[in-house]
């Protein structure tokens, strides 16, 4: 039941969209926080965390065992690691990340998300000193697994922020630049941790890490903090909620897990989101597959030096990464930036790249029309890097797109890239066939861009949450950058919006066992049809989202 002076479709709309009713002003930003200032800030910070990950697979870092009376260096050297244990490292960092990004996500719901990115880069900081600092195995797995656990927090929110700030029209470009920042993060890290691991040791390499972050940290948790559409506000994270003081932990931990499940049902409910998720997940698990078995399978099938190898495959991903993903943005604001665009310009980059990948692997006859042609099919692949993630913000309801990030990167890594390696090296023990297996791994692309050409066809219908996030700040629809569901005309955006029978509304219920307050979602269907709410910026006339049963009070 709504609260008192909550009643009202412009109201409710503004709610759950984490915005105020539909004519009043958004906080203002503090000084500093320009768009270009902000997305050169995250795409820094970006460039740091991804260094990280090629960092600790570099061989500067990571090392050798030792064998053959030759000692060894690095990690493995030092701990004496067997590769299966070696393989537990970036196993553990996943675990954390994995964990962490839907906490972190839940949180931004009552808590600032600027500072929840702060936080978590706190933590990733002293995590990547512990590495430093690790005396054995054991606490190196833990680190690995807390660095992680920090990483989550900007995971789930950097990117919803850059959505929030890009100017109208070139939205698709900024996160096109902020996700090129990935393989480039991952480059500097490899020729980061080769140089600095060969010339001060591999300790020395985290710690200058931690260092070079230690800024950023500092400016997240003390600058004047920036709003994110939808989180909790401009206070600190650490503001405690309710007038009585803080509930109990378990009543917390409780009250935490029904949101999860709450916002959970929310993205189920959201085919678009599900259908662009699906598309990614076979995108990434064939990525994964390339970036561990390509450099083997390449040496294997042209007989080339395996430094030739590593070094061909690691400048065609640097790259054509770079290129592909800023292509991606561009095309699509060229085109339109609609949800229905994005999916088919992603249906199209991995159907591309699939068909390139199985010519460059089952019909190259040399390495260098195997590299062109690979180079080729990654280009493509890599242009629906930023159309991809934007559908999956773009979809669901304002407040929920930290929760849909963290829960799109769970899904791509547990079901896609996780998986897809030991699969791969199956399918290639049982075959003893490099160019059939990686064929056959590259035909799982066309399954994405399958699940990319069903979500297109959805959002043909479906609704552009940045047209209701627009409409209840008061600002033109049109001016979202978006082109309705499908995309086709301005006049369907109007139409969606005129359509609108219930607006999804935040509610704040009282929690007695928590002895606290807890926000939530649910449905609060009007009783009029065909009302003008011009003047509110909405005019229900259908629902927006299935309704779910609400909690008793």
């Amino acid at each position: 039941m709504a609260g008192p002076g909550r009643t009202g479709a412009g109201r409710a709309a503004g709610s759950v969209l984490g915005t105020k009713p539909p004519g009043a002003a958004r906080p203002a930003e503090p000084r500093w926080a320009t768009p270009g200032r902000l997305l050169a800030l995250f795409c820094v910070m970006c460039l740091f965390i991804y260094m990280d990950r090629g960092l600790i697979a570099s061989n500067g870092v990571n090392g050798t065992i030792a064998a053959g009376g030759q000692p060894g260096s690095g990690i493995q050297g030092d701990f004496s690691l067997t590769l299966f244990q070696d393989g537990l490292l970036p196993a553990a960092f996943m675990v954390g990340l994995l964990a962490s990004s839907p906490i972190f996500a839940e949180a931004s719901k009552h808590h600032n998300a600027f500072r929840l990115i702060g936080i978590g880069l706190a933590v990733w900081t002293a995590a990547a000193v512990g590495c430093g600092l690790a005396p054995g195995f054991v606490p190196l797995l833990l680190c690995r697994m807390a660095v992680g656990v920090g990483e989550a927090s900007f995971v789930a929110l950097a990117a919803p922020f850059i959505d929030d700030q890009a100017p109208a029209g070139k939205k698709a470009l900024w996160l096109g630049v902020f996700y090129c920042c990935i393989p480039t993060g991952y480059a500097l890290g490899y020729i980061f941790g080769g140089l600095v691991g060969a010339a001060l040791g591999w300790r020395a390499a985290f710690l200058l890490e931690a260092a070079a972050m230690l800024p950023f940290v500092a400016f997240c948790l003390r600058a004047p903090p920036i709003s994110l559409r939808g989180d909790g506000g401009t206070g600190d994270a650490s503001a405690s909620s309710g007038a009585g003081g803080r509930p109990p932990l378990a009543a917390r931990l409780r009250g935490s897990l029904r949101a999860v499940g709450a916002d959970t049902g929310v993205l189920l409910r959201h085919p678009v989101y599900l259908w662009a998720v699906g598309g990614m997940t076979f995108y990434t698990a064939v990525l994964g597959g390339f970036a561990f078995y390509g450099p083997k399978a390449g040496r294997d099938v042209f007989n080339v030096a395996p430094e030739r190898a590593d070094l061909t495959f690691g400048a065609i991903t640097v790259l054509t990464g770079v290129l592909g993903t800023l292509a991606g943005g561009a095309l699509l604001d060229a085109v339109g930036a609609s949800m229905r665009n994005a999916l088919l310009l992603c249906a199209a980059g991995i159907a591309a790249g699939s068909l390139l990948a199985i010519a460059a692997f089952w019909a190259a006859g040399s390495f260098a029309a195997f590299s062109l042609s690979f180079a080729a099919a990654e280009l493509a692949m890599f242009v629906s890097q930023a159309p991809g993630n934007a559908v999956c913000m773009w979809s669901v309801p304002t407040q929920l797109r930290p929760f849909a990030m963290s829960m799109s990167v769970v899904a791509i890594h547990v079901l896609g890239d996780v998986p897809s390696p030991p699969l791969l090296g199956a399918l290639q023990g049982w075959l003893q066939n490099w160019r059939l297996s990686m064929s056959i791994a590259s035909a799982l692309l066309l399954a994405g861009a399958a699940a990319y050409l069903v979500g297109a066809m959805v959002a043909a219908s479906a609704v552009d949450y940045r047209e209701l996030a627009a409409a209840a700040d008061g600002s033109d629809p049109s001016s979202s950058g978006g082109g309705g569901g499908g995309g086709s005309n301005g006049g369907s955006r109007g139409a969606l919006l005129a359509e609108a029978r219930a607006a999804i509304v935040g509610e704040e219920a009282d929690e007695e066992e928590a002895g606290g307050r807890v926000g939530r979602l649910h449905i609060v269907e009007t009783s009029s049809r065909g009302e003008d709410d011009a003047e509110a910026g909405a005019s229900p006339d259908r629902s927006l989202l299935p309704s779910h049963a609400q909690r008793s009070s």
